[in-house]
């Protein structure tokens, strides 16, 4: 059977996707499940009937990798994750264990990862990242004995590794360092990497340094929001996360210089398996990075016996290796893109490249002469941008499906972002590796320095080339709407029907006008239909508000409070529409309505920030809290911001109480912050269509509304209940889910 890896590698990617990103959802286990028994029932029939035995077996093998990685999931979900957080999630635990990992440290905070081996008293294995506000007294890979406040982990990525619970130092945090350290392989990759990063950092500008850092070692951390942003916006952040690109530059780095000093091919294999495996650990063993190493491990061992390995094969051997024993692995979107990008490059980049050279009716043969030598170098010129250009074209349009559900953008000018920094990107990887290195080499150290000088040119023209692009109109396209879902979905079947058509040229020029008409059409209606569109969404954040107005081109926040566990899981869902923040209102530096500023901040641009405070010893603090310009007003001040053509938000403070009335075309709604009193409201503001509040104000009796919407604990909702029934017989709480108010259509 031809490539059985292949089959199985990428049926245990697509089914594990599947239930992952469905949230198990019983339908899809339904559909999974006819599947794997119709394929079983086929492969069988056609085994037995001897009329097709090879597909037949196909077919059995398909059905075996959909049934295991379906069972795969559920058995890890059941017995694996959902032990973890059902035990300790959202309760105070006292654990011992040691810090597995680097601490990563920034202007406010820091955070690691803990692997406990005793929690409660009880043996258990389990990953808690700890994020810290305070200095924390330990050292990687340091026995620790702590007591913390734990919450289940949202964020997918650290999911992917098995971290399926976080605590913050602010819940009762209490930690007490052993002085014994745990010294293991990866403990000495983790030292390296320090100390790589320390020699970047001496030998480079900040602006630079930090750019080496995630580069080569994949630590993004340090980066200037600016920075991350400018990536984000031009599409181009997979230069800035360690790949399966980083590793086979510095790969091949190495094997160039390998090769110099011998012929062996099995010292060739050595070298090869030694570094790809030293650069997986060094970079924290990123499933990208892992997905590259095992094919390339595959392929040197392969050559050294004299034979070709087939890509699609060893591509389905490294999911295998991936998810086989982790399913959870597919919950690192950067995993699935990585495998994406690789098999549209094994499929299309070869195809690309010969229609355009056959287009150009290439043909590059040495001549005598100086002018035939020219011409012929800048033919091989030509042959190897075409090259880059059909690799580049092939990732993009494989990812783009994605992308475009993933993170509701696509960047159109990322193949050509990318085709200008891809070279300054392979500088900058070798030569930082280079002086990193020598930097802490005695007697050889001054070597570094030329490399050092390399580095920081080349990072100054990637940061140049990405902020020049990001600030180009259409950057970034937004993809949150249905015509790209329904776009993609054309564009992907007649991408499929292509393959049984005979006269393909014929039906390129069809298909292709067809795939442009439908994302053009649709456009237009969205444009036309969702421009009125306007909804105030209200976010379970515990005890305090998360609210936002999000309209089709704008995104502002009302109040941004609320416990910090649940500050993950608000700012994924804003990103997927908006990156940037048009208003962020803060009724006052109570945690109820701020504490979540800080994550807002860095994850997002914010255009106005309006806080409201009448201690002016309070308002400077804020205003140098992370340098973003903001305006701090006191006293009763009354004004109207307009949120959208549709939507206004009048700010009225009386009494060192700010009130907001958020009007849309056909809704009203009033939020009311603690302690405050009705009496002090002007009376034209009392009957609001709903009323959001997390308390019960003063004076209730005097408000009339349709709808009560109570943002905080469940707890607090029932102490609170038999008052907010006063007000309005229909209760709404945040408790259990995020609630919209359609504030344009009523």
């Amino acid at each position: 059977m031809k490539r059985l890896f292949g089959l199985i590698g990428f049926t245990f990617l697509f089914v594990l996707s599947a239930v992952f990103y469905s949230d198990f959802n019983e339908i899809v286990f339904a559909i999974i499940g006819s599947l794997g028994l119709l394929s079983v029932a086929v492969g069988i029939f056609l085994i037995a009937s001897k009329k097709n035995k090879s597909f037949g077996k196909s077919l059995c093998v398909f059905a075996f990798a959909v049934i295991y990685s379906a069972g795969n999931m559920i058995a890890y979900s059941e017995y694996i994750n959902n032990t973890i957080t059902n035990n300790y999630s959202d309760k105070e635990i006292t654990a011992s264990g040691y810090i597995c990992d680097e601490i990563i440290t920034t202007d406010s905070s820091c955070s690691f990862v803990i692997k406990t081996d005793k929690i409660n008293g009880h043996p258990s294995d389990a990953k808690i990242q700890i994020i810290s506000y305070t200095n924390v007294d330990a050292e990687p890979f340091e026995k620790v004995n702590f007591t913390a406040h734990t919450y289940k982990n949202n964020v997918n990525s650290q999911i992917s590794h098995g971290i399926f619970l976080k605590a913050y130092s602010y819940d009762g945090f209490k930690i007490d360092a052993t002085g014994e350290k745990v010294f293991d392989l990866y403990s000495f990759a983790v030292e390296v990497r320090m100390t790589m990063k320390n020699s970047l950092d001496m030998l480079l500008p900040e602006d630079y340094s930090t750019l080496c850092h995630a580069v080569l070692l994949g630590e993004k951390t340090a980066l200037d929001s600016s920075v991350k942003d400018d990536f984000s916006l031009t599409g181009t952040s997979f230069l800035i996360v360690v790949s399966g690109m980083h590793l086979v530059i510095i790969t091949s780095f190495v094997l160039f210089l390998v090769r110099k000093l011998t012929k062996n091919r099995f010292l060739i294999t050595g070298f090869t398996t030694f570094t790809v495996i030293a650069f997986m650990a060094v970079t924290g063993f990123a499933h990208s990075v892992v997905r590259a190493g095992v094919m390339m491990i595959i392929v040197s061992f392969a050559s050294s016996n004299l034979r070709i390995a087939d890509s699609l094969n060893n591509l389905g051997f490294a999911a295998i290796v991936l998810t086989a024993f982790n399913p959870y692995a597919v919950a690192d979107i950067g995993m699935l893109l990585s495998f994406s990008a690789t098999t549209g490059i094994i499929l299309w980049s070869k195809p690309i490249e010969r229609s355009v050279l056959r287009f150009f009716h290439y043909k590059n043969k040495r001549k005598d002469g100086f002018v035939g030598t020219v011409v012929y170098y800048i033919k091989r010129l030509f042959k190897i941008c075409v090259n880059m250009l059909s690799v580049s074209v092939s990732a993009f349009l494989w990812i783009l499906p994605i992308t475009a559900v993933a993170f509701n953008r696509i960047s159109p000018t990322v193949i050509l972002v990318s085709l200008l920094c891809e070279p300054f990107i392979s500088a900058l990887l070798v030569c930082s590796l280079l002086c990193s290195v020598l930097f802490i080499c005695p007697f050889i150290s001054f070597f570094a320095y030329p490399f050092g000088l390399v580095s920081g040119l080349c990072s100054k023209a990637i940061l140049w080339l990405v902020s020049t692009f990001s600030q180009l109109p259409f950057s970034t396209i937004k993809t949150h709407s249905l015509y790209w879902f329904v776009w993609i979905g054309v564009s992907v079947l007649l991408a499929i029907g292509g393959l049984f058509v005979i006269n393909r040229k014929f039906y390129v020029k069809i298909s292709v006008p067809i795939s442009i008409s439908v994302l053009v059409i649709g456009a237009s209606l969205n444009v036309l239909l969702t421009a009125d569109n306007g909804e105030m969404k209200i976010y379970n954040v515990g005890n305090g508000v998360f609210a936002t107005v999000n309209c089709p081109d704008s995104c502002s926040v009302i109040s941004c409070g609320g416990n910090r566990a649940s500050a993950d899981d608000v700012t994924a869902d804003i990103s997927e529409r908006y990156s940037d923040i048009e208003y962020m209102i803060i009724p006052n530096q109570n945690n109820k309505y701020s504490s979540l500023e800080r994550f807002a901040v860095t994850k997002f641009d914010l255009n106005n920030i309006l806080v409201y405070d009448n201690d002016i010893k309070k308002q400077n603090l804020l205003n140098a809290f992370d340098g973003n310009s903001r305006q701090t007003f006191g006293g009763n001040s009354h004004f109207t911001l307009n949120l959208s053509d549709t939507v206004t938000d009048e700010v009225i403070c009386v009494d060192n109480t700010m009130f907001q009335f958020i009007k849309g075309k056909n809704m009203t709604v009033l939020f009311v912050p603690t302690d405050a009193d009705l009496s002090n409201l002007p009376k034209k503001y009392r009957n609001p269509d709903c009323l959001l509040i997390d308390t019960v104000p003063e004076n209730f009796d005097l408000i009339s509304c349709n709808t009560v919407i109570f943002s905080g604990s469940e707890k607090q909702f029932k102490k609170n209940y038999d008052s907010i029934k006063e007000i309005s017989p229909t209760v709404i709480s945040t408790s259990e889910r995020n609630i919209t108010v359609n504030l344009n259509g009523g």
